[in-house]
């Protein structure tokens, strides 16, 4: 088990490294750590991409979808009330009908935008109209509302999407890509996967526990050896320490012993022997 978290530890620190120039970058809030009751520790796993604690909006939209153009939207698609209160007179039916069709028009030119892009997938802040919703569904297109600013920029650096306001400006060049978005189920929890990404800068640690206080500790223990990575990633120099130095020391005057007799030869080796005091009583504290 120390192995396989070790091996999650490694690969997530080398993963989120941002090169830029001489600067090496290494921002461990990148690394998004879930946890989730259920199964075991062997369950835990390093994602290539983001982790997002949502569900699809609409139940005819697709749950899995492969190697498709991911959308990033900080604007609702919906109707947005004025930040003013307003009197609008009516003389006659057709007014009201325009008035609600016209409505229904800008919801489709917002909605036309994404499907003219090329988006499969759209991650939106806000809130999304249930009519945009159908137009969308019929599209196989997902989406999930409601996403956390975090989570956005988690995404981004991830998929290298680009996080858009103005719908009328989506392009081609502002989406990203990931190999796969699914809906899964986790333990009691519909959650949306975002992985095999190309190349990601911002990555998920999945972690799996029979309870919560084994989840909890398995987290604390994961922390603890992503801040160590990152610190030999950054400055890779290592200070042995456990009485390592006196390890050596110790096998150094042994072998250097067997070269001069006499009295003078056990003294070399009870002074060794002193030396190997410091390491055996660090090893006896950890029950080792």
């Amino acid at each position: 088990m120390r192995e396989h978290f070790a091996e999650i530890a490694v690969k997530s620190i080398l993963q989120i490294v941002d090169l830029r120039g001489d600067l090496k970058i290494i921002d461990i809030d990148q690394i998004q750590i879930i946890k989730k009751e259920g199964g075991s520790l062997s369950d835990t796993e390093l994602i290539n991409g983001i982790i997002i604690d949502k569900e699809v909006v609409h139940p005819m939209m697709p749950k899995s979808l492969k190697n498709v153009k991911i959308a990033l939207i900080d604007t609702p698609l919906e109707i947005e009330k004025t930040e003013f209160d307003a009197e609008i007179k009516i003389q006659s039916p057709d007014q009201i009908t325009r008035f609600l069709e016209e409505e229904e028009n800008m919801l489709k030119r917002k909605v036309s935008a994404i499907i003219n892009s090329g988006a499969k997938v759209i991650f939106c802040q806000k809130g999304i109209d249930d009519k945009a919703q159908s137009l969308l569904a019929r599209e196989n297109i997902i989406v999930i509302r409601r996403v956390k600013r975090s989570d956005m920029e988690k995404l981004s650096r991830a998929t290298k999407a680009k996080i858009i306001t103005n719908l009328v400006e989506l392009t081609l060049e502002d989406l990203g890509a990931s190999g796969l978005v699914e809906e899964k189920k986790v333990g009691t929890d519909n959650m949306i996967f975002v992985s095999e990404c190309s190349d990601p800068k911002a990555v998920s640690i999945l972690i799996r526990g029979g309870i919560a206080h084994v989840v909890d500790e398995a987290e604390r223990t994961l922390n603890d050896a992503l801040c160590v990575v990152r610190n030999i990633v950054d400055n890779p120099y290592i200070l042995g320490g456990g009485g390592s130095s006196e390890i050596e020391l110790s096998k150094q005057l042994r072998d250097f012993a067997t070269t001069i007799g006499g009295r003078e030869q056990l003294a070399i080796e009870a002074y060794a022997y002193s030396l190997e005091v410091v390491p055996t009583t660090l090893a006896e504290m950890q029950d080792l």
